[in-house]
């Protein structure tokens, strides 16, 4: 795995966190590179960086100062953590996307795989842009869709794009449009009658994804299973109905994702709310039950390591007779995986795409 990267006669040592045997896999992309080379000359000295996924754009330009607008708790660490591998100070001023940041003199965006993402990137840029902003959106060519130059084009005059190198280019947006109306970048999805708020950019955003709703459809909870915890819990849907069930149920929402956490404090008013990539930090036989719907996307990559780490937090979680319930694509063989962890491992209903595995610890 390539973990060295020379710029400028200095090198720079960057590793992906969560780490990863995929060997092909690396902690910078040619769009970072791309953009990092277009802005060598640049005299901004205040810089906004978004989706700063392995910490780039924080270790190359620590002369500087920059704002990250985080999106993911596993991001925070990957920038920590390579600063600290190339001797580098880590206090980096943190934003999210849902907060006021000050005048935007130049922004750095390694497009986010969600087109909504992006709006919601360009919309808190614009709140706080002036005649002489400039945005710079690195993004690998096989990736690009002309949603995003529309996007753009929402909140800029100027879009254009460079020449491409190593299948790699940028869109460079300037001159903010005038008055533009702001909207609040919520979805709002009508399940059961009820309607499921979420921030743009969170997983299924015009729907409850055909998985979760097979889960919730044979979802039952036992009537001792008080403490709950949802990992990668969305927008919080499963929580919800968990509650539904089981008002006297007390519920740990756990995701990487800060905009999901976000969304799921919209629709569940009592519960505990944690942005994080792991379990680290909850205590040992803590909990009666787990239920997930897994991630195993990683932006454009397909990618169960996360999800196999999740599984064994998962079991140093529960109590003794806990029971972790999860919904997964029948392809990704997750069962064979969970046995090796669980004590018992069933697959209580499964359809031509999704299993429901049910695992119990003894």
């Amino acid at each position: 795995m390539e973990t060295k990267l020379k710029i400028n006669s200095k090198e720079y040592q960057l590793e992906r966190y969560p780490k990863t045997d995929d060997k092909s896999l690396r902690a910078w992309s040619n769009a970072e590179l791309l953009i990092l080379d277009y802005i060598t000359n640049t005299k901004a000295q205040n810089i906004h960086l978004y989706n700063d996924r392995f910490g780039v754009f924080n270790t190359l330009l620590i002369d500087k100062n920059c704002t990250t607008i985080w999106t993911y708790s596993s991001q925070q660490k990957a920038i920590d953590q390579n600063l600290k591998l190339n001797n580098l100070p880590t206090n980096i001023v943190f934003k999210t996307p849902l907060d006021t940041i000050d005048t935007v003199e130049l922004a750095l965006i390694k497009l986010p795989k969600s087109v909504e993402l992006f709006e919601l990137f360009l919309q808190q840029i614009y709140k706080s842009a002036d005649e002489n902003t400039t945005v710079v959106c690195g993004f690998m060519t096989k990736y690009f869709s002309k949603s995003y130059l529309k996007k753009a084009a929402q909140y800029f005059e100027e879009v254009t794009q460079t020449n491409a190198w190593k299948k790699a280019r940028l869109l460079v947006l300037k001159i903010p449009k005038i008055a533009i109306q702001e909207k609040e970048l919520l979805n709002e999805i009508d399940f059961k009658g009820s309607f499921i708020k979420q921030y743009y950019g969170v997983f299924s955003s015009d729907k409850i994804d055909i998985g979760t709703q097979f889960l919730l459809s044979n979802l039952e909870i036992q009537s001792n299973e008080l403490k709950v915890l949802d990992l990668a819990s969305g927008n919080g849907v499963i929580a919800a109905e968990v509650i539904n069930q089981n008002s006297k149920s007390k519920v740990t929402l756990v995701d990487d994702f800060n905009l999901a956490i976000a969304s799921s404090k919209l629709n569940i008013k009592e519960a505990n709310f944690i942005c994080a990539n792991e379990l680290s930090g909850i205590l040992s036989e803590s909990f009666d039950l787990a239920v997930s719907n897994p991630p195993f996307h990683f932006e454009h990559e397909n990618n169960i390591e996360v999800a196999l780490l999740l599984f064994k937090g998962v079991y140093r979680c529960l109590k003794v007779n806990g029971r972790f319930i999860l919904v997964a694509n029948s392809h990704l063989n997750y069962k064979t995986h969970l046995e090796k962890i669980f004590e018992e491992v069933i697959i209580f209903k499964e359809n031509k795409k999704f299993q429901i595995i049910v695992c119990k610890k003894y």
